[in-house]
């Protein structure tokens, strides 16, 4: 076999050789990449190179009950000591198995002294020495795994009637409760309400519709995704009418009222609506509220139903005098 210094004389003899300038140029990169070999190796057999390696950790604790809620650390920065060869396979990652931290408790710290795991990371680095840890401690946070029940409510904004229906029964939700599992921390600063949205617009009849529940925040999981939203609705009709108006605490029956009836407009739910009955509002005069100035007495009205809505009258006041 020929040495190095046979091939590099070869080389040499090649190169004074006339040949094409192409093939000089072949020959003249074929010396730098020999020479940069020779020298790449012989630098790799010193032993006294100083150099900064990344060691892999690996976190280990039971992720069924903790959770972290950032990015564990993986590497600890080390300055080390060793042979080219060494630091050269450590720098790569080679012959470096991750030194695996196991917590018990992680919630209850978050963080790790490094000066604590050296007897641990010096025999995976071995031939190579540790002259420092260049980082003080690991940092993280792992929160308790819990989860909590919060009350699901609809947005009253998420909603729209048309105008001539109203809500005529209560609002439910099925479920009307959700289950968030996630971080002690963070799930414990929510508050107990959850809003739905609805998005629903111009309603004219009942509500029966499946409805999503909003996603809860990240690192949470939850127990439903939608609920079922329903309630009814029911039409209003215009009413106009003419009422009599009542007279309360008077003195006598000598007393009247002028004007002793008043025009009323309302609007009323159309199942609550009798046109053989009208009387859902009363119009009072009570003569307590006898102005004595000018003898007026303002009105009060009554609404006989708790549909009734709306409700105008064609004047508020009336005058009281005894008739002799």
């Amino acid at each position: 076999m020929k040495s190095a210094e046979d091939i590099i004389e070869k080389l040499k003899k090649s190169f004074h050789t006339p040949s094409r300038k192409d093939e000089r140029i072949k020959v003249v990169v074929l010396c730098i990449v020999i020479s940069t070999t020779f020298w790449f190796f012989s630098a790799l057999n010193k032993d006294d190179y100083i150099s900064q390696v990344n060691y892999p950790v690996e976190i280990v604790f039971n992720e069924a009950e903790y959770i972290a809620t950032s990015s564990l650390p993986t590497r600890i920065p080390i300055e080390v000591t060793g042979g080219g060869w060494d630091l050269m396979t450590r720098s790569f990652g080679f012959n470096m198995r991750p030194l695996q931290i196991r917590l018990a408790e992680p919630d209850q710290s978050n963080f790790i002294l490094t000066s604590s795991l050296r007897g641990e990371l010096t025999p995976g680095l071995d031939p190579v020495v540790v002259n420092y840890i260049l980082r003080d401690s690991l940092v993280y946070d792992i929160q308790k795994r819990v989860s909590r029940g919060f009350k699901l409510q609809l947005d009253p904004s998420s909603i729209s009637l048309d105008n001539n229906f109203r809500i005529s029964s209560a609002i439910a939700l099925q479920p009307d409760s959700v289950v968030w599992t996630g971080p002690e921390k963070m799930i414990n600063v929510l508050g107990d309400i959850i809003y739905v949205k609805a998005d629903l617009s111009d309603i004219d009849e009942d509500v029966n519709k499946q409805i999503d529940i909003p996603e809860p925040p990240e690192l949470f999981a939850s127990s439903s995704e939608s609920t079922l939203l329903s309630f009814g609705v029911v039409r209003m009709i215009d009413v106009e009418d003419n009422v009599e108006i009542e007279l309360i605490n008077f003195p006598d029956s000598s007393w009247i009222a002028f004007p002793s009836n008043v025009g009323l407009n309302y609007r009323i739910a159309e199942t609550q609506f009798d046109v053989a009955d009208t009387a859902n509002v009363r119009v009072i005069a009570d003569y307590n509220l006898l102005n004595p100035n000018d003898s007026t007495i303002l009105l009060k009205t009554i609404s006989v139903s708790e549909y009734v809505e709306e409700l105008q009258i064609s004047t508020t006041s009336i005058k009281a005098f005894k008739n002799e």
